[in-house]
């Protein structure tokens, strides 16, 4: 039995046909634009991302030579903190409200200022998506009368190739996440808090598994997409919840860095347990009821990478993507020479804002600059910030779960082949950094889900165990002259975040 599963990143769209034991038969990769009007707004064009998912099963299929009907069900992962409002026909109003767009920050300042410990004790602590239904509703009235439920983006392709109407619209608890409006220990909608934040309930979706079965591939989609009518579509999940199956995390104890669009460091963890104190620590339910993954991470983390490259290298109009991976090459050989600490540089990441802890009024920007710091300093500040990003964010972790000890952080995402980056949060973590062997967790994830949906499987952990299929690429191990040095930048790094640099920005947010 095959299944097919489709990833709708930020980044990219990727698709592939997994067997029941894990294997991808075959893969597509199709990179997504995002547009910026102005700065804080982003944007995506789902009518792009669902035609796109539509051609990439097709070129799939195609490619594995495989009989539609030995299909056995499809499952879409997502990004998790975009929303769409829908009518009643399932039909979008809104477009993609994504999860980079900042049209809506006020919304999240006001939910943080007045809600923060309720936000932090019941939800699993970050607002994206309940403040983009609260702009709409404030913002937009007029559109707003007309939705009928809020979904989410892999919520909406999966119906548009099921022909599913609006009361049919669902969420799976994975994707909860990044709602700031959920129960993180029932899994579903707190009411306790659309009632304080004055959401209408009626305009959310029916929360369920991942696995369950929302419908079947409609005559018009299986005509595009050459797969059978009526083939099995699944609820899905989350891409960061999807990619943690595919990983086989779902060992209380294991560690892993995401290092994609948005760089994320989590912990699998057995309970929810509420960061009252810091609000620094959010969580991600786990496919499998009963698991949590308790993280740090950076909004658009990643991305602040890629706008180095495009803003800083100048690339070539006749060849541009060999000209920037010339650069890009170029660089990090340069950056690899810098030592540690960028020649007294420091970087704040943020572009988006702060999320852990949140403050949405800092931004990023180099500290320290001098006439001696070139580009590759420039870059080498940013890799640094993030794996101090991450040194703090396990600090918090690690106050909250006292009795973890671990000394491995797997690693994966698009920027974990960055063997300098690897190296580098190794020596700032002061642990082994192992790189899996592959990048195609989250399509191996999406196979899990339907194999265990289908009733291959008995329960979640069989399909893990039978269809995992990790391979450590590469072992990076903490350089033994470079700890004591980047503790006390980390030090810096931490304490930047004290009173006055957080004036400095609040300041310039008011300006």
């Amino acid at each position: 039995m095959y299944f097919i599963g489709v990833d709708l990143g930020t980044s990219g769209l990727k698709a592939g046909i997994i067997d029941e034991y894990g294997n991808i038969i075959s893969s597509s990769y199709w990179e997504t634009t995002i547009t910026s009007a102005q700065p804080g707004q982003m944007e995506q064009n789902i009518d792009i991302f669902l035609n796109n998912t539509l051609q990439i099963i097709g070129e799939i299929v195609e490619k594995a030579k495989i009989i539609p009907s030995e299909i056995g069900g499809v499952v879409i992962d997502g990004q998790m903190g975009s929303v769409i409002g829908i009518d009643r026909e399932f039909n979008s109003v809104t477009g993609l409200d994504m999860n980079l767009d900042l049209s809506s920050e006020k919304y999240n300042v006001y939910i943080h200022q007045n809600f923060g410990d309720l936000l932090a004790g019941v939800t699993c602590g970050s607002p994206l998506n309940g403040q983009k239904i609260m702009w709409w509703k404030e913002v937009h009235p007029d559109f707003y009368k007309h939705i009928y439920k809020f979904i989410t983006l892999n919520g909406y392709i999966a119906g548009k190739l099921a022909g599913l109407k609006a009361d049919e619209a669902f969420i799976d608890h994975t994707l909860l996440a990044f709602s700031g409006i959920d129960d993180a220990r029932e899994l579903d909608w707190s009411e306790e808090i659309c009632d304080r934040l004055n959401i209408d309930m009626d305009k959310l979706p029916e929360v369920v598994s991942p696995w369950k079965i929302v419908g079947g591939i409609d005559k018009k989609s299986a005509v595009k997409c050459g797969l059978k009518e009526g083939t099995p579509v699944f609820a899905g999940a989350g891409d960061q919840a999807v990619g943690f199956l595919g990983t086989g995390l779902i060992q209380p104890g294991s560690l892993i860095d995401v290092s994609g669009s948005s760089t994320i460091l989590s912990l699998c963890v057995d309970r929810f347990v509420p960061d009252i104190e810091n609000h620094a620590v959010m969580y991600i339910p786990s496919v499998k009821k009963g698991l949590y993954y308790a993280l740090s991470y950076i909004n658009g983390g990643g991305i602040a990478l890629k706008w180095f490259m495009d803003e800083f290298c100048e690339g070539n109009k006749n060849n541009m993507q060999l000209k920037m991976k010339d650069e890009y090459d170029e660089i990090t050989k340069k950056a690899a020479r810098v030592p540690p600490g960028s020649g007294g540089l420091l970087f704040i990441p943020y572009f988006g804002g702060r999320q852990c802890p949140y403050d949405s009024s800092i931004r990023g920007g180099w500290i320290g600059l001098n006439w001696g710091h070139r580009k590759e300093y420039l870059y080498r500040a940013i890799l640094e910030s993030i794996a101090f990003d991450f040194r703090l964010g396990y600090k918090h972790i690690k106050n909250i779960f006292t009795e973890i000890d671990i000394h491995d952080i797997l690693v994966t995402g698009g920027g974990s082949k960055s063997e300098i980056w690897n190296q580098i949060k190794a020596d700032v973590m002061g642990m082994r950094y192992i790189r899996l062997g592959s990048y195609e967790y989250n399509l191996r994830g999406c196979g899990i889900i339907a194999a265990f949906g289908s009733g291959l499987y008995d329960t979640i952990d069989s399909a893990v165990s039978k269809m995992e299929n990790n391979m450590y690429e590469k072992i990076f191990v903490t350089d033994t002259a470079t700890p004591e040095i980047y503790t006390q930048y980390f030090n810096v790094f931490e304490n930047a975040f004290q009173k006055n640099l957080i004036d400095t920005f609040h300041s310039l947010s008011e300006v």
